[in-house]
């Protein structure tokens, strides 16, 4: 075979591929994109119940001034362990953070209504709200983290005046999120569902 006729016939074969190529590199655009690395377990509504609420309490009821007929009583923390439990709430209220926003999570599991409607929306109405602009929920959840750090950043020098102001800046962030997702726009008004 003369050098020539060789040269055609691998071009030849190459041009046969080709195709090929094209079509298995237009196959790998349109593929969907892979799985996440997490699973999701819980739903918004069993990460507020498990986690947020109860560990937020904690972080909350930390730092007290409680006043009745037999006088006053001031409660901190006061051993390393007292803190290093409040620590551990305020972490667990943190990352929750991060767990409310992961995509695909569902605000309740299907199904669940509210219990009272009239004083907050049913996970559906909720999650339809979040879907339309997920950056305000996202922008929410870091309001909560960011009051946290600082939280976790009095704990660390345990510092309880610090720990007590940035209470309200935690109860505040909550707040807003309720106040834009939870409550109905008019709970006067609000028919049961």
């Amino acid at each position: 075979m003369s050098y020539i006729a060789a040269r055609t016939l691998r071009i030849s074969r190459w041009a046969c591929l080709i195709p090929v190529l094209t079509l298995l590199s237009g196959a790998s655009c349109t593929r969907q994109p892979p799985a996440p690395d997490y699973r999701l377990n819980a739903t918004v509504r069993d990460i507020m119940k498990s986690m947020v609420d109860p560990s937020a309490d904690v972080v909350w009821n930390s730092v007290a001034t409680i006043q009745d007929t037999s006088g006053t009583d001031e409660r901190s923390p006061k051993t390393d362990e007292e803190w290093e439990t409040v620590r551990h709430h305020a972490l667990i209220v943190a990352e929750a953070t991060n767990l409310l926003i992961m995509p695909g999570r569902h605000m309740a599991r299907p199904g669940e209504r509210s219990g009272t409607p009239e004083v907050e929306l049913h996970p559906e109405e909720i999650e339809a709200l979040v879907n339309q602009d997920r950056g305000v929920w996202i922008d929410f959840a870091h309001g909560l983290n960011d009051q946290m750090a600082l939280a976790l950043k009095a704990i660390e020098a345990k510092d309880v005046k610090a720990l007590f102001d940035v209470g309200e800046e935690i109860d505040g962030a909550c707040e807003r999120c309720h106040r834009h997702y939870w409550y109905p726009p008019d709970a006067s008004t609000r028919k049961q569902k």
